[in-house]
């Protein structure tokens, strides 16, 4: 599924009024023969900066083009060879607009041609949308550009396309160039020394060419910007390089590498010479690319977003016979707009052992939405009663987690983050019955036959949502998982509705094993996905299915059950309650019941709990409560009450408190001391060596995953 896909559907924005492009380039012209100063900003790839004209920037097209009008037009040359519209996208604010440029031209014909014919179209109205709702914003001209002989154009039609959608002035360079060959008046061949580029002639012709284009009467009025035609992923784009470009894991790799001569401002990224070289980085947004060096001298590498397919970064390109290149190549798209791991290794093939160079420059991402512009596979429509709905409480639907009855008959309330559904099903359709009396909104992670797809549920509503695409024919596999922690919403699932002559089949086996996490913020998984400072008023990317326990009872086939809250603690809080207080009922609220102690009872129970208690009372400029060590002790005492077979694991780390107070990991190793020693065996301490600052961010999280699958399989369960 293409998250960005349709996006339109469900957007209801109002859209900006920008002066028409026509009446803007008047205006623009009308000082130039004023003589008044005007700036001309060009954006566009090696023939933008005047390449095969000598010297390039002096007797470039757009060099040219400024000479012609007038001595008081300022020159701002954005080329950078070998970059296409989706890099610019990354340079645009830097290079461009932060220029504050009257005039804007817009050149990438050429070299959008190899961009993936899945990105160019976003990426090029991208940049039109961001000059023409800019703060300050200029004309706006597109340059269509081929090779020689007017071909390939599949590129240069988008643009042209895409320019008069917003009704901007365009030169289609190549037809206003075939008329002059029709006519005999000039040929191809005398604008061209190779098949790419334009010599010092064919930047003429592109100069005169545009001359003519600025100069077109035309007449326009204010309208409305109208709405995307190719999506808007590369309006919201993330450029990480130098260093914001660092690994969480890195085996290989060094800091280094060519940087791109024509960009100013560019960092070293990474490189390697070893063949088992591999590196781990923390992304962000619904697509990502690596921007890699290219040549006859480099080496191939290959990466992925997460667990999709491994791509290849073509570095080694016999073409590039003394040149250096540069391409922007993705490796995952139409990914949930959120945060992502990319892995990066060099490719195992005939280049093994040869020392050649294998380069990264940056990764580049795009589509990191805000909310209005997230996309979704579900469609919102008027509950009618519901007739013909599969209740929640059928017996083929299994249940895992802490699940509560709700007030509503056959009806299950999903409060703590990881309560799961999964059932089986034939039909093509699907649709989900929802209600809740609570102030948040509930972000699920549907998972339909191994798919995600995020759902965001509002509270204080009764709604019902419908898959907007057709299923296959056949079985199907269906997955339901709370995203949100618990205090942050509560929801009501009714039932739900399948196709006419669709069948809920057997509910699928069990897992093998149970885990059941006590914990705070960071068992939650709060704040996971955010990028830069922690914050709460987007719960989106706080995803409680990536936190750690969710990734290792995942890895390990068990069923998950998270209690956790951001916040508490055993002693102190930064809300108003304590975990001995809501940790075993059904909400993290006095006025929950009490849940009675699973059937199943879970095969380990983990306690990851203390950041708070030393964290809170910091904020006032005091210590960890005095009897933290016996609190915390009696509270594993309760634990081990409920679960008198399981085993207990109690874990310190995720944050830093247990290495900035003493007294958490002390009272851990006594707590397992204490049991031990009255005969308990099946109790152990583990604290994390991944860590961060702030809350961990997914990269984290799956280090930690790393730690305590490996710590359960070799001292645990074995």
């Amino acid at each position: 599924m293409n998250w960005l896909k349709g996006w339109g559907l469900a957007l209801s924005l109002m859209l900006p009024a920008v002066a028409a492009a026509n009446t803007a380039l008047q205006a623009v012209m009308k000082r130039v023969d004023a003589g008044e100063p005007v700036t001309l900003a060009v954006i566009g790839g090696s023939i933008t900066t005047g390449y095969a004209a000598q010297p390039p920037r002096e007797n470039g097209w757009a060099a040219l083009l400024a000479r012609s009008l007038g001595p008081r037009v300022r020159l701002v040359n954005a080329g950078v060879s070998g970059t296409d519209s989706a890099a610019a996208a990354h340079r645009l604010q830097a290079q461009l607009l932060d220029a504050q440029p009257d005039l804007v031209i817009v050149e990438f014909g050429v070299n959008d041609q190899w961009l993936d014919p899945a990105v160019r179209g976003s990426s090029y109205e991208a940049l039109l949308r961001r000059l023409l709702t800019a703060k300050r914003a200029p004309a706006v001209v597109v340059l269509g550009l081929t090779q020689q002989g007017n071909q390939p154009r599949d590129a240069t039609d988008l643009q042209l396309q895409l320019a008069a959608h917003y009704g901007l002035p365009a030169l289609d360079f190549g037809r206003w160039m075939q008329a002059r060959v029709d006519a005999g008046t000039d040929r191809w061949a005398a604008l061209y020394d190779e098949p790419v580029h334009p010599n010092a002639t064919g930047h003429q012709r592109i100069a005169q060419a545009l001359a003519e284009t600025l100069r077109r009467p035309a007449a326009d009025a204010t309208r409305p910007l109208p709405a995307a035609l190719r999506g808007r992923a590369h309006e919201f784009t993330r450029l990480h390089m130098g260093d914001t470009l660092n690994p969480y894991q890195s085996h290989g790799f060094m800091r280094g590498g060519a940087v791109h001569p024509e960009w100013p401002g560019q960092q070293p990224g990474w490189v390697t010479t070893q063949d088992d070289a591999e590196a781990r980085f923390l992304v962000w947004g619904s697509e990502v690319a690596v921007f890699h060096a290219e040549s006859e001298h480099h080496r191939n590498l290959e990466a992925r977003v997460d667990d999709g397919p491994w791509v290849t970064l073509q570095g080694h390109v016999p073409e590039r016979r003394g040149y250096l290149g540069w391409h922007y190549r993705v490796v995952g798209q139409g990914l949930e707009p959120t945060a992502h791991l990319l892995h990066v290794r060099v490719k195992r093939d005939t280049w093994a052992g040869s020392g050649r160079p294998a380069s990264m420059a940056a990764v580049m991402t795009a589509g990191l939405l805000p909310p209005a512009l997230r996309a979704s596979a579900f469609e919102q429509t008027t509950p009618t009663g519901w007739p013909g709905l599969i209740p929640a409480s059928d017996a083929r639907l299994r249940w895992a987690g802490r699940i509560a009855p709700a007030a509503t008959p056959d009806a299950k309330l999903l409060v703590w983050s990881g309560s799961e559904l999964r059932a089986r099903f034939t039909g093509r359709e699907l649709s989900l019955a929802f209600s809740s009396t609570h102030w948040g909104t509930t972000h699920l992670a549907v998972e339909i036959d191994g798919r995600t797809l995020p759902l965001a549920v509002p509270g204080n509503a009764r709604t019902t949502w419908r898959l907007r695409e057709p299923l296959g024919d056949g079985e199907h596999t269906l997955r339901i998982v709370k995203r949100t922690e618990a205090p942050m919403s509560e929801l009501v699932f009714h039932g739900l509705h399948l196709a006419p002559g669709g069948t809920l089949l057997a509910p699928p086996p069990a897992r093998p094993l149970k885990f059941e996490f006590y914990g705070d913020s960071i068992t939650a998984g709060a704040c996971n996905g955010d990028v830069g400072d922690d914050q709460y008023d987007d719960l989106y990317p706080h995803d409680g299915t990536r936190a750690y326990g969710a990734l290792t009872a995942a890895r390990l086939g068990a069923d998950y059950v998270g209690i956790a809250v951001s916040g508490i603690g055993i002693t102190a809080t930064f809300n108003e309650l304590l975990m001995p207080q809501v940790w075993d009922r059904y909400a993290p609220r006095l006025d929950a019941p009490v849940a009675p102690p699973d059937p199943r009872a879970p095969d380990v129970v983990f306690v990851n709990l203390g950041q708070n208690d030393h964290g809170f009372p910091g904020t006032k400029g005091q210590r960890i409560a005095p009897d933290f060590a016996p609190r915390y002790l009696a509270f594993v005492r309760s634990l081990r009450a409920r679960y008198p077979h399981a085993r207990l694991v109690l874990l310190a780390g995720g944050m830093t408190a247990w290495k900035d107070e003493p007294a958490i990991p002390r009272a851990l190793s006594q707590a397992v001391a204490t049991l031990r020693g009255e005969g308990d065996a099946r109790v152990w301490t583990y604290t994390f060596q991944a860590f961060a600052y702030a809350h961990p961010r997914i990269d984290v999280h799956t280090q930690m995953a790393d730690e305590l699958t490996r710590f359960l399989q070799t001292e645990v369960l074995k």
